[in-house]
């Protein structure tokens, strides 16, 4: 793994970046670590995790099926 010296970096730079790293739980090393290989890589989506979670938080939502002319009157009285 490689070493390397961040030079010139603004005050202003180095205090946002350890804070985010106290709000994140991690050091200052870490944090920008994390930033760095965010700024790289691309997220790994699962799909399918992702699919089950929205089911299951629309399932809890209990939406009613809502008419035609129901969500008309939705929509123009919100049109005041």
């Amino acid at each position: 793994m490689a070493d390397i010296a961040l030079r010139g970096l603004p005050d202003d730079i180095h205090r946002a970046l350890k804070d985010a790293a106290r709000r994140n739980h991690r050091s200052l090393n870490g944090e920008i670590l994390a930033r760095l290989e965010a700024s790289v890589r691309p997220p790994v989506r699962d799909v399918d995790a992702l699919l089950k979670r929205i089911r299951t938080r629309s399932s809890r939502l209990e939406l009613g099926c809502l008419q035609e002319d129901e969500l008309r009157t939705l929509r123009d009285d919100g049109r005041a």
